[in-house]
């Protein structure tokens, strides 16, 4: 054994430096380590054996395209290759201007800027809102791309992939909370903005590559808590004014329209108005662009409960009608519709309601009926509003697709409902829409109860039974025929005899 001292190596200056460790990335001074993140929404079904069973059998409705907030080790190829469409889209929506989704500096804008939202959320300011500067020291944080060069510049050694692979959990959580406020939310009110309808916003979003990112960021398995949004809302101007003040991003800021100052077009008293946007044009169902006077969302910037719901939350909220008091059970026997071709033998007349809520309305003879529009999204947006559900007590969404089925036995049927405008939409024909309905309903849990829907669709069985009791209207199509015969028998009789007297 050798009696030298343990002297470090010196450093070897031909040494290609390997790619920083989490905690520089944050800054060179090294800093407390951050409590834990809350768990992600819907981790108990997102390992349940039935949402298993429902990624396999429909992966294009769950298992996200482009855009991935996972944080499974399975998935990590996907969220590093995930990371440059977040990028492209943060990018355009900063700068104006469109970028590929390869493109290293979008990389580069992205994750600095997470960086910088993230120092600031940790740094509260004195009123204990996020929001705060963040702390002094340590100066920028190096280049992710290479960190051993200023801006990344390195004429010996080509710049390496920029992803977030080197962030903690809580990290990667700003990166998709700066990917949804900065990128797409703006993005997606915009849209709405210029468009009369959701056709029009759906042609903003019309390739293929966009409705890709639309539906994915819907899926159950891409879904964060409104409070990382928010916190990133609050933090979000400053924190690309802080970024792009740097030397390293001055082309950056010199591309930015309007004076290179960025805003973001909504705040957290605002953010109410994006929510119900994103929920009226991810709805199943028709509505009003106009939100309600009794909106669910008003106090969306500062109510605590509503703080811990998602965006599918959200939408989920925005669809089911608000309890009628304290003693509405949610529980009972359901009630089986009828057809729409037996409800209209026996005079039931069907009617779309475009209050955007999945709910039976029954006044004799007309049952109303949500204005179900059938578009790009509408497989995915359903199938996840029924797994969230999947485990609960009350399936208010479940329970209406499981209707939608029976008054929809055959694609005849599904011609009676978009007659009456009760369905909307499919360039593909009946037979299109009528065969999603029957393989969404193939999820439902049965018997899944929603009381306050089944009393209406009992009410509606009961009227058509009681229609039907009656010789004439239970044989109406052999009454009319044979009385169309008779009365042509009658008048050919008539014509006859004038014929002879003539």
């Amino acid at each position: 054994m050798s009696d030298e001292p343990n002297v470090p190596a010196a450093a070897d200056p031909g040494r290609v430096p390997g790619p920083p460790a989490a905690a520089e990335l944050l800054g060179r001074v090294p800093r407390p380590r951050a409590p834990p993140p809350a768990p992600l929404p819907y981790q108990a079904m997102l390992g349940s054996t039935a949402y298993e069973r429902m990624r396999a059998e429909h992966p294009a409705e769950f298992a996200p395209a482009s855009v991935f907030f996972t944080h499974d080790p399975r998935s990590a190829i996907d969220r590093r290759n995930s990371f440059r469409v977040k990028a492209a889209l943060v990018y355009e929506a900063v700068t104006g201007h469109h970028v590929d989704d390869h493109m290293q500096r979008a990389g580069s804008l992205l994750l600095a800027l997470a960086r910088e939202c993230h120092a600031r959320i940790q740094a509260p300011t004195t009123t204990g809102d996020a929001g705060g500067a963040p702390p002094e020291g340590g100066g920028p944080p190096p280049n992710p791309a290479n960190p051993d060069t200023k801006g990344g510049k390195n004429k010996s050694n080509p710049p390496a992939e920029v992803t977030d692979e080197g962030l903690d959990e809580t990290q990667k959580r700003v990166v998709d909370g700066v990917f949804l406020v900065v990128g797409f939310l703006p993005k997606l009110k915009e849209a709405i903005a210029r468009s009369a309808d959701r056709d029009g916003v759906d042609e903003s979003f019309k390739s293929r590559h966009m409705q890709d990112i639309v539906t994915d960021v819907v899926k159950l398995e891409n879904q964060l808590p409104l409070r990382d949004l928010l916190d990133v809302v609050a933090v979000a101007e400053a924190a690309v004014a802080a970024t792009v003040a740097r030397d390293e991003f001055e082309d950056v800021r010199s591309s930015i329209s309007g004076g290179g100052e960025y805003r973001l077009p909504f705040s957290k008293d605002s953010f109410e108005d994006v929510v119900h946007g994103f929920c009226w044009y991810y709805s199943p169902f028709a509505s009003s662009k106009k939100p309600a006077a009794a909106s669910p969302f008003k106090d969306v910037a500062t109510d605590e409960d509503m703080a811990t719901r998602t965006l599918l939350d959200c939408l989920h909220l925005s669809v089911v009608k608000p309890p009628q008091g304290a003693g509405v059970s949610a529980t009972g026997r359901p009630a089986r519709m009828p057809t729409a071709r037996e409800l209209r033998r026996s005079g039931v007349r069907l009617q779309a309601a475009e209050n955007g809520r999945a709910e039976v309305e029954f006044a004799q003879p007309t049952v109303r009926l949500p204005a179900l529009v059938y578009d790009f999204k509408l497989a995915t947006v359903t199938r996840n509003l029924l797994a969230r559900e999947y485990e609960g007590q009350s399936k208010p969404v479940t329970r209406y697709f499981q209707m939608l089925n029976e008054l929809a036995e055959d694609a005849a049927d599904v011609r009676i409902l978009r007659r009456a405008g009760v369905v909307r939409g499919g360039s593909g024909g009946a037979q299109e829409v009528h065969g999603l309905i029957k393989s969404i309903d193939g999820h439902a849990t049965y018997p899944s109860v929603y009381m306050a829907m089944d009393r209406e669709i009992e009410k509606v069985k009961q009227y058509h039974d009681q229609r039907m009791t009656s010789f004439l209207v239970r044989n109406r199509p052999g009454v009319i025929w044979a009385s169309s015969v008779a009365a042509l028998s009658v008048v050919a009789i008539v014509a006859a005899r004038r014929n002879r007297q003539g």
